[in-house]
């Protein structure tokens, strides 16, 4: 798919509003073992039952023997809305999660949700803790020589601000002197600390990166006026906009539009039994119905590429 041009991506305003903006973490959730082939999952905590998939012959077989005799266990860094959040029933959704539960599902697997911090997601698949992990992860160069990534929607990183901000953000060069909230082990905050000696050479002031657990913990400090901006992926900022009703706008963007991904451990055996499986979900139209779910139309793929850097978009 050739991209030209693409306007940031815009959620539905009518997409459900959270109690908070903070979320808690908690214990993992076991949702079943393997099934049998043909049929169907038993209901899942915050599942949705009009993307349910029958486990797949041709899939099944693709799944190595000692992966089909265990649930897949899946790192999420909870965040903010519509990524990897927690409802107000504490049932951990999104459209990551609806991705690899249908995914799952097809492949004839149970789904094991671990929910942490995005800052341990990389090094828990490197230490083979998970099967996968999720949490809005772009896919970088960087990132594909330790892991294995399989793209799943498109889409780039915003900045978000009060309404009455005159900041407007064009280049990093914007962001010196300003405080900036983002997410700990995030790519925007090595971004912001490799551009430090650029804001020293023209004589500005460094840029303030503060690092939450999470997007709800960024998007709260803007809020309260303690970070000029929120910087995070252009869905979870999108969203986050869209729920302030007319309290805060997107003042900028930064990066081109690149691939979001799952990350699996390199060399997993699974990564293409589970690409094959998200393929089988765009095919088959349910993809499409859970990126429209969740206001994400504009960022939708046609393909599942594994370890996209250098895939044609």
């Amino acid at each position: 798919m050739k991209i030209t041009a693409r306007r940031p991506l815009s959620l539905l305003p009518s997409l459900p509003l959270l109690p908070s903006w903070s979320l808690l973490l908690s214990l993992p959730l076991l949702a079943g073992l393997a099934m049998p082939v043909g049929a169907q999952p038993a209901a899942q905590p915050g599942a949705d039952p009009a993307l349910t998939q029958a486990a797949d012959p041709a899939l099944v077989r693709l799944v190595p023997a000692d992966a089909a005799a265990k649930p897949f266990t899946v790192a999420v860094a909870l965040g903010s809305p519509p990524d990897d959040f927690r409802n107000e029933k504490g049932e951990v959704v999104g459209w990551e999660i609806d991705i690899l539960r249908a995914a799952t599902q097809a492949l004839g697997l149970g789904l094991d949700l671990r929910p942490t911090t995005f800052d341990t997601l990389i090094p828990g698949l490197q230490a083979r803790r998970f099967d996968a992990a999720v949490g809005q992860m772009g896919v970088s160069v960087v990132r594909e020589k330790v892991v294995d990534m399989i793209g799943t929607l498109l889409g780039n990183e915003l900045f978000a601000a009060h309404a009455d901000s005159p900041v407007v953000v064009k280049t990093l060069d914007d962001l010196c002197g300003l405080t900036v909230a983002t997410t700990r082990g995030s790519r925007e905050m090595v971004f912001a600390e490799e551009h430090q000696p650029k804001c020293a050479a023209a004589g500005k002031k460094p840029i303030n990166a503060l690092a939450f657990n999470d997007g709800n913990g960024a998007a709260e400090a803007m809020m309260s006026r303690r970070a000029d901006l929120f910087w995070l992926g252009s869905t979870a900022v999108s969203y986050f906009v869209a729920q302030t009703k007319g309290r805060t706008k997107v003042v900028g963007s930064y990066t081109d539009i690149s691939y979001i991904g799952v990350a699996l451990p390199k060399g997993s055996a699974m990564a293409a039994p589970l690409q094959a499986a998200i393929q089988h979900l765009i095919d088959n139209g349910t993809y499409g119905r859970i990126v429209a779910k969740w206001g994400l139309g504009d960022g939708a793929v046609q393909q599942a590429p594994l370890n996209p850097t250098n895939v044609e978009k």
